[in-house]
């Protein structure tokens, strides 16, 4: 289980870097009851040392997009939901073959491509059942951004979009 929640948390933090080419992914359990959940509290479960300043930004983004939603925010003690989430940047080269037919046969053209992403994942959990019971990723093209450029009003952007389509009795 800590494995898919740590293969799965490895998807989200460029969400993060108020880029605006971002790949947003979201499950959930239609079964659990949405409706019933009133607290929550938070985790960060945190694999990339260069994003661990962003914890602060992206636990004030949780908080507000789940405020929007009609949760509350406990810091310790039993809540209804645990948010857990990761944050991953990648920064380096890939390779890229193409393959041209000539006519006379194939030719594979090799290239290295600059690999910028930042990525975000998040795994809610009902703590009653034990269960994981949404989560969503967010995977942004970085480049150019520095952690220093990151801003709360770009992490809060990212979060909401990653938070849309969170069920909530309040819509």
């Amino acid at each position: 289980m800590k494995q898919i929640i740590c293969v799965l948390l490895c998807i989200v933090l460029a969400a993060c870097a108020s880029s605006s080419r971002r790949n947003v992914q979201m499950t959930y359990d239609e079964t659990a009851p949405f409706d019933s959940y009133k607290t929550y509290t938070i985790e960060a479960i945190q694999q990339d040392h260069q994003a661990a300043g962003l914890n602060t930004m992206i636990e004030n983004g949780i908080i507000g997009a789940m405020a929007d939603k009609g949760l509350s925010h406990r810091m310790n003690g039993k809540a209804d939901l645990l948010i857990r989430y990761a944050t991953h940047i990648e920064r380096g080269q890939e390779m890229k073959l193409e393959q041209i037919s000539t006519g006379k046969g194939v030719y594979t053209r090799s290239q290295m491509e600059p690999v910028n992403e930042g990525s975000l994942l998040v795994n809610i959990i009902d703590t009653k059942a034990d269960r994981v019971i949404w989560k969503a990723s967010s995977i942004s093209d970085i480049t150019g951004i520095t952690i220093e450029d990151v801003t709360q009003i770009g992490v809060d952007e990212a979060v909401d979009e990653l938070f849309e389509g969170y069920p909530s009795s309040m819509f």
